[in-house]
């Protein structure tokens, strides 16, 4: 049972009365779902607002099965760690360097977790080097983030429609790639437009939490599904499988592809 009442503020109390241990307290405040005060000796205190988001986000692992990453694109970050991620910079590659640092892991740490060689990586943070959808989509899980959290805009109202030529452009997930956000907020769902210019591509699969739906609105679309299963895709067909299912997809050519691509939850 969930409870919003503990006979003393401290980690250890509020653990104990919600059914989870300090550690995962610390574990939802290091990813910026929990933000409590704290003493002049850097003890934790709880308030009823604490109480209430770890009701919220038991509820979203428990009963929705959700993991962190989708966690942090579905309720609004604590308003600390909501500022450390605007002062992070404009650019993807500072953000990514933030994140990284903020993680305390080292290009070598990075590198171990992903595969990815440190100069690589480096040259993404500099800006100098573009990374593809794949390698976003490996670094921001290293992170403990999703790219839809790490492109997100903090939202100040209430988002409901959104006009023709106001959607946000995600920063460049690679050669030929403009991604549109469709839908702003705390959503169950990551609503995007991707056009994809010829021989465009994934270059590399990736897999994550969730089930997506994707509707090819002009042009070709090739995606690739266990490494093995080639699909097809022309104007007007449609698509949904699950996420954790390895996937990578390309724009054959020779003109443009267009689509509309919905992932639930927002793990991409």
């Amino acid at each position: 049972m969930i409870s919003l009442r503990a006979t003393s503020n401290s980690i250890s109390a509020v653990a104990e009365a919600n059914g989870v241990s300090a550690s995962t307290l610390r574990l939802w405040e290091q990813h910026g779902l929990l933000s409590p005060a704290k003493t002049a000796r850097g003890h934790r205190r709880y308030g009823l607002r604490d109480l209430l988001r770890i009701r919220d986000i038991r509820r979203l692992r428990e009963v929705r099965g959700f993991n962190l990453a989708a966690i942090q694109t579905l309720i609004a970050p604590e308003d600390g760690a909501a500022a450390q991620q605007d002062s992070s910079g404009s650019s993807l590659g500072q953000r990514l360097l933030t994140l990284r640092r903020r993680k305390g892991f080292t290009l070598r740490d990075v590198r171990q977790r992903t595969g990815l060689a440190p100069s690589f990586v480096s040259s993404i943070e500099r800006g100098v080097s573009e990374p593809t959808v794949a390698t976003l989509k490996k670094l921001t899980e290293c992170y403990g983030t999703t790219v839809a959290a790490l492109t997100a805009r903090r939202v100040t109202r209430d988002d409901k429609i959104i006009r023709a030529g106001e959607y946000r452009l995600l920063p460049p997930l690679g050669p030929g790639i403009q991604v549109e956000q469709l839908a702003e907020g705390a959503l169950m769902m990551d609503c995007q437009r991707w056009t994809l210019d010829a021989n465009s591509a994934s270059q590399g699969p990736y897999a994550h939490e969730g089930e997506e739906f994707i509707h090819l609105l002009m042009g070709q679309f090739f995606i690739t599904l266990h490494g093995r299963e080639r699909y097809e895709l022309r104007a007007g067909d449609s698509m949904y499988f699950k996420s954790t299912i390895l996937h990578s997809w390309t724009n054959p050519g020779p003109g443009q592809t267009v689509l509309l691509w919905i992932n639930t939850p927002p793990t991409f």
